[in-house]
């Protein structure tokens, strides 16, 4: 029995012993084990600004594409410059600026109602500048004491237009030294038409025409200077009435030639 008891106490106290290894063991594996921090992770808050773009809408800036104006009839206008109350110049006349080049044969013709009337006015000189959108044309008179004539010694016009669309082109010229239109002071210029070539291909074609400068009385035209081509030629008349004087002459020669032979054929009884 004291045997007994002492085995069981020695198995007893093995077993603690044991239970105690396994005890240290676990422990001892406890401590080796090393954790990981923990790292808490903040989201990345990003913001992200939206931007506003406002669209503003184009303004695109136009150029009317050039085109010729419907076809008018020639028109005539009654122009005037006056200096403090004074009339310097006065015609009437219709305008026309012919263009006849390879590219263009056409006319263009300045209408009345739609021209502005400028110039300059003097004792020896007085010019008158007839403008309008596409251009202007303009007259310079001269009053010359020596030979005692007024007349036009400067012409000279400009012409910006389309005369097919989209073809904008600028025409221009002068004649200088001249002595168109010349009449007696006090006296006015007619003529039906007159046609005047400035070169590069352009005329101007001038009709009805009127002109007067100086020595104005009652502020009207004094006595018209006809143009050569206006002049009556009688010449052709008078030769006419001529040939039929002698033709008249003739048959009535021939009339009493025959009658005297007939006169003569009969014998008295």
């Amino acid at each position: 029995m004291k045997y007994t008891l002492l085995l069981i106490a020695l198995c007893i106290a093995a077993t603690a012993l044991t239970s105690g290894e396994y005890s240290s063991a676990y422990m001892a594996t406890g401590a080796n084990i090393t954790t990981a921090p923990t790292t808490t992770h903040n989201p990345n808050t990003t913001t992200h600004n939206t931007s506003t773009t406002t669209l503003t809408p184009k303004t695109t800036v136009t150029t009317a594409i050039p085109s010729p104006t419907p076809p008018t009839n020639m028109a005539v206008g009654h122009y005037n410059f006056s200096l403090d109350g004074k009339l310097c110049v006065m015609i009437e006349l219709a305008i026309g600026i012919r263009v006849n080049t390879s590219k263009v044969n056409d006319t263009f013709i300045v209408q009345p109602n739609k021209t502005t009337v400028s110039g300059e006015c003097g004792d020896k000189a007085s010019t008158i500048v007839i403008g309008f959108k596409e251009g202007q044309f303009t007259l310079k008179f001269r009053n010359n004491e020596t030979i005692k004539k007024v007349y036009v010694e400067y012409v000279d016009y400009d012409l910006n237009y389309a005369f097919k669309t989209g073809e904008l082109n600028e025409y221009s010229g002068k004649n200088e030294s001249l002595e168109l239109f010349s009449v007696d002071l006090g006296h006015s210029y007619s003529c039906k038409t007159e046609t005047l070539y400035m070169g590069g291909g352009v005329s101007l074609d001038l009709t009805h025409n009127r002109f007067q400068a100086f020595d104005f009385k009652n502020n009207e035209f004094g006595p018209p200077e006809l143009c050569k081509a206006d002049i009556p030629d009688y010449r052709v008349a008078i030769t006419v009435g001529i040939i039929l004087v002698l033709l008249i002459i003739i048959v009535v020669i021939a009339y009493l030639i025959n009658r005297k032979r007939r006169t003569d054929g009969y014998q008295s009884l």
